[in-house]
């Protein structure tokens, strides 16, 4: 069995691969062609895939199902953000060295337990990780403001924003997979005819290109459509 996702990801990768190939071969016309002499007053021959057509069987085996609690696209849960989001907060007040009263963290935690209980957040927060962390960051700079200065404010702010993202969304499990026979035996194997999914693929090809940018003395690489 083979997920289905991956399958599908892998035939584009071997598209893609082609046209390297023929990149590669192109590269080395070229330079046969550049040390002909009739050759090289002839256009050098490439070869793009502008557009290929598929039909790829297959025989759909299984489909996992989200845990309780769980999105159906993966993610993680409210209470294990808000779990996650304790331990880097408080990686943040060690390094920042805030040692909290009762009464403050008593604030801080009531702050944070009242904004992951908003009726408004969504049950499905793996859509969307960062706007939880911000919430969350937001909430506890709140708390925290009445009882800082407002450069531990900014220091503990400055970091914990990111950080905080970056933990969430990490923490995000893998949506549940679909599972499928793709082996050509294995197709043949399964059965009747409707048991077999016929996939209409239309891959088409858009090139890119690697473009130098430079701002305020810095020089960046990025990759544009061609």
């Amino acid at each position: 069995m083979t997920n289905l996702g991956d399958y599908l990801g892998q035939l584009m990768s071997e598209v893609v691969i082609a046209r390297v190939h023929a990149d590669l071969e192109s590269v080395r016309v070229a330079e046969l062609y550049a040390s002909h002499p009739l050759l090289r007053h002839m256009p050098i021959p490439r070869v793009r895939l502008p557009e290929i057509q598929m039909e790829v069987p297959v025989v759909i085996d299984g489909s996992g199902s989200p845990g309780p609690n769980e999105s159906p696209r993966g993610g993680t849960s409210i209470a294990e953000g808000r779990k996650q989001f304790d331990k880097v907060l408080a990686t943040h007040l060690r390094t920042s060295k805030v040692r909290l009263r009762a009464n403050q963290r008593e604030a801080l935690v009531k702050a944070l337990d009242a904004e992951a209980e908003r009726p408004d957040i969504p049950i499905e927060i793996a859509v969307d990780t960062n706007r939880f962390a911000d919430r969350l960051t937001n909430a506890a700079i709140g708390a925290l403001g009445a009882s800082l200065s407002d450069e531990k404010i900014n220091t503990i702010k400055a970091g914990l924003r990111d950080d905080a993202r970056l933990t969430l969304l990490a923490a995000r499990t893998a949506p549940p997979r679909v599972t499928a026979l793709v082996e050509t035996s294995a197709v043949r194997e399964a059965g009747p005819e409707d048991k077999i999914t016929r996939l209409q693929l239309t891959i088409r090809e858009e090139s890119m290109e690697l473009t130098t940018i430079e701002s305020d003395g810095e020089t960046t690489e990025r990759l544009v459509p061609e």
